[in-house]
């Protein structure tokens, strides 16, 4: 059986997935692992990738090639999304990953971003016929997903990237009335912009970083569990109670929280806030979660090119 890869190299946070598919997009984990190495730190004040996040990704992408290695790989992707792609120094960066690690990022856009991310929401959600509004809360950007049944029908992507609105809204450890307020406008712009497509009835789901974390904050797993984290719901209530905890303590005090992964306690209070933003201002009582998104999305293309190919070579790595 062949065995497919996915890297997405995101703007927070890098994840690997290694697995298996058959008709019908059905995958079977061989390998999956994550890192946070915050590429897109400080990108957003002069629009260059900083040598020190640069240095921490190629150390997880060394990693990552490191656990490549151990397997036959007959199809390979790696993506870079928001940092990779508005960096002024991309080209460099791409040419010091290729020489250090012999890996090829593909930078996509946001609109393809999009459309891999509703792919692979849909292979957990199965959403046949009605309307669903998707939300990918990134490092870097924001993605929404507008579709009818099985067929997305817009889809935009924004700024509100919970890297990004850290670094210029959240200055605090515990963030003041007035840092909210400035962070709620912007949120509050972006979304003044494209909610008129969003449909009024139907289902609301989220995939990506915060929206996970916040699922496994609400149930408070101690370890991470994807089995528990799908089809799970999360409540408005339960969104505006977990805001108002996040942003009422320390940094410090954050990390000991219960569900919250390391490394996104800053940013989880902008992401929290955009989900919670949404659900009141469109009148979404809950949140469908999926743990499936953008790498699965990509490996389901990986799989449907390798069936269109009657030869094909293993990747050399």
């Amino acid at each position: 059986m062949a065995h497919f890869a996915v890297v997405d190299a995101g703007t927070n946070t890098f994840r690997l997935l290694i697995a298996n598919l058959e008709d019908g997009y059905a995958i079977k984990t061989i390998y999956s692992e994550q890192a946070i190495p915050r590429l897109g730190e400080g990108l957003s004040k002069d629009g260059i990738l900083l040598p020190p996040a640069m240095e921490r990704a190629i150390a997880v992408l060394s990693h990552f090639k490191g656990v490549l290695q151990k397997y036959t790989i007959d199809a390979l992707a790696v993506i870079g999304t928001s940092a990779v792609r508005e960096a002024k120094n991309q080209a460099a960066f791409l040419s010091d990953v290729r020489y250090r690690t012999g890996l090829d990022i593909q930078v996509i856009s946001g609109e393809e971003e999009a459309r891999h991310i509703f792919s692979g929401v849909n292979l957990i959600l199965q959403n046949k016929k009605g309307p669903m509004l998707v939300i990918d809360i990134g490092g870097g950007s924001t993605e929404f997903i507008v579709a009818e049944g099985e067929s997305p029908v817009s889809v935009y992507s924004t700024g509100l990237g919970v890297v990004r609105l850290t670094e210029k809204y959240l200055k605090s450890s515990i963030p003041s009335q007035e840092e909210i307020t400035a962070l709620q406008r912007d949120i509050d712009q972006a979304l003044g912009r494209i909610g008129h497509a969003f449909p009024k009835k139907g289902r609301f789901a989220g995939t990506a970083g915060t929206v996970t974390t916040l699922a496994a904050m609400d149930q408070k797993l101690t370890v991470y569990d994807p089995e528990k984290i799908n089809h799970y719901f999360l409540s408005r209530i339960s969104v505006r109670r977990i805001f108002r905890e996040l942003s009422s303590i320390p940094l410090q005090q954050r990390k000991e929280m219960t569900g919250l992964e390391r490394g996104r306690e800053d940013i989880i209070v902008a992401g929290c806030l955009i989900v919670l933003t949404i659900m009141e201002r469109f009148g979404y009582d809950r949140l469908e979660v999926s743990d499936y998104g953008l790498r699965e999305g990509v490996l389901v293309d990986l799989f449907k090119n390798q069936l269109s190919r009657k030869n094909h070579s293993r990747v050399e790595l």
